[in-house]
């Protein structure tokens, strides 16, 4: 975070004080049997139906997303390296964020919010929130994917890194 401008700090804690003053909580999660992957993944899709993606059916709540992410948590909680965490309020879900640790790295893989805290900035808030929560863990590498694209625009001021990456297609003559 040091390594972040003063004023981006400074409004990180705004954000973090605003969040408290409403009653919102952080919970991390590390599942580690497949019972316990499903029961998260189930919060997560709660939280996800709630967000944009989820009202504009374009989420992880959406085939083949669901199953592939359904598989995905099962795979790392059975081998201790899932990594959930949920922003929370008077008892529900209203935000998570999701990924899995390889060694000493951890590789981002979904976050979504309820769109009824859009106002909160409550994705900035789990990303900070993860990154702390790694950083404790001794992780040296958060890895959010590529950073390419309008879309995934949001990823630049969380990164140092913007590697390019190539999807090639091979077909047999």
């Amino acid at each position: 975070m040091s390594r972040r401008s003063a004023n981006l700090r400074s409004k990180w804690r705004k954000s973090f004080r605003r969040a408290a003053d409403r009653g919102v909580t952080f919970e991390r999660s590390c599942p580690t049997d497949t019972a316990g992957a499903d029961a998260v993944y189930a919060r997560m899709l709660a939280v996800e139906q709630r967000s944009w993606k989820g009202v504009g059916h374009c989420g992880m709540t959406e085939s083949p997303a669901r199953e592939f992410y359904a598989d995905m948590i099962r795979r790392l909680a059975v081998q201790g390296t899932a990594r959930v965490m949920f922003a929370r309020h008077e008892g529900q879900d209203i935000g998570f964020i999701f990924g899995g640790m390889l060694g000493p790295c951890y590789r981002g893989q979904q976050f979504s919010y309820d769109a009824a805290w859009k106002g909160l900035s409550i994705g900035n808030l789990l990303q900070v929130e993860q990154i702390r929560w790694l950083c404790e863990e001794g992780a040296v590498r958060y890895d959010m994917g590529t950073a390419s694209g309008e879309p995934m625009a949001y990823k630049l001021h969380w990164t140092e890194a913007h590697p390019t990456s190539q999807t090639w297609f091979l077909q047999p003559r």
